[in-house]
């Protein structure tokens, strides 16, 4: 009886115990490691938000506001060119055809125009849009043209720029100025 018994025993291990074991159980266990090191991943980023909100929340208020300033959410098109046309005066540039894009190249619509692009731009943390431009004046407006335009606070590069050559000494400039700001 006892040899019949552990017989048996063999049987069902063979036979149920380690089918089962090898072909659910095991596979579950992977997973269950893979779940447990997913909520250690998910308590580390709840412990390094909540030191992020506590450090955010440490920032006084003028200077957020400060840097909301100098990065904006979005781009006010019409400030914008507002903007660029007093600096132009100043400098005694004439700024003409202006002409706004997103940087991916995609042409906005006239609602977009009129009021502000919408931040569409996956996982990027700041986005930004091209601005092309006309300039026309003397060699020593536009240096202090573009001395205004780098001592700005608004977030901008030059990125391409043409020039028209003259015998008056009054030059055109085609220019391209990428603006940023912050999602």
């Amino acid at each position: 009886m006892p040899i019949v018994l552990i017989l048996i025993a063999i049987g069902l291990f063979v036979g149920y115990i380690n089918p089962v074991y090898t072909t659910k159980i095991v596979p579950l266990q992977s997973d269950i490691k893979q779940y447990d090191s997913t909520l250690a991943a998910a308590a580390d980023f709840n412990t390094k938000e909540a030191q992020l909100a506590t450090e955010r929340n440490a920032i006084p208020a003028d200077a957020i506001h400060r840097l909301e300033t100098y990065l904006p959410d979005g781009v006010d098109n019409v400030q914008l060119i507002l903007d660029l046309n007093a600096l132009a005066a100043k400098s005694g540039v004439q700024l003409s055809n202006f002409n706004i894009r997103s940087s991916t190249n995609a042409s906005p619509s006239i609602a977009d125009i009129n009021n502000q692009l919408p931040l569409q731009s996956g996982n990027k943390q700041r986005d930004s849009l091209d601005l092309t431009v006309k300039a026309t004046g003397s060699y020593a407006a536009f240096r202090t043209f573009l001395t205004g335009l780098e001592m700005s606070l608004r977030p901008m590069d030059l990125v391409q720029m043409s020039l028209t050559d003259s015998q008056t000494g009054v030059y055109t400039y085609d220019m391209t100025l990428r603006i940023y700001w912050l999602h």
